[in-house]
């Protein structure tokens, strides 16, 4: 299985150097890098040891977090619309065509619903998010309960709604 740390970004972007100390949470993860640079081999050795110790306790403390990439697509499915802090395996650069996927858009189905007038539709999906129309649109099919929904990202930070094979409309997460 493919494990994603969220550490692994900050080491990768910046380098460690002699005079470019790693954050403390990236130290673990440094220190397990500069072993492969011992030539001895009982040297190395210890050195991973004492590396994988470190790491062991930083993890045991919470102050590194190792995380599958299933785990991250489910909580990025779960905060789909909403505008996020920079948080880098939530927020960063995906990784593959999956994840890009992902960012774009959402098919999910509605679990209740209600109209509040002039053509626009509260509704909410599997897993509780809240979605609500913002314009009106003759053909956008009524967003029952049972009913597949398509949300879709759009530009400027906006995104639309689709319910089965009707048109799609503005919308916007509630919560």
């Amino acid at each position: 299985m493919k494990y994603v740390c969220a550490l692994a970004a900050v080491i990768i972007a910046a380098p460690v150097s002699a005079a470019d100390e790693p954050p403390p949470i990236a130290r673990p993860i440094a220190a397990l890098q500069q072993c492969r640079t011992l030539a001895d081999a009982s040297a190395r050795l210890a050195c991973y040891d004492k590396a994988v110790d470190a790491l062991s306790a930083a993890t045991a403390a919470n102050e590194v977090v190792i995380v599958e990439r299933t785990d991250v697509r489910k909580a990025r499915k779960g905060l789909f619309g909403f505008t996020l802090p920079r948080i880098g395996f939530l927020t960063g650069r995906p990784d593959n065509a999956q994840d890009r996927a992902d960012e774009a858009e959402l098919e999910t189905t509605i679990t209740a619903s209600h109209s509040f007038g002039y053509g626009k539709w509260r509704f909410t999906v599997e897993g509780g998010a809240s979605w609500e129309t913002t314009e009106t649109n003759i053909g956008f099919d009524d967003p029952l309960p049972g009913r597949k929904v398509l949300l879709q990202k759009g530009t400027l930070g906006g995104y639309f709604a689709k319910v089965g094979k009707g048109r799609r409309v503005a919308a916007k997460r509630i919560g």
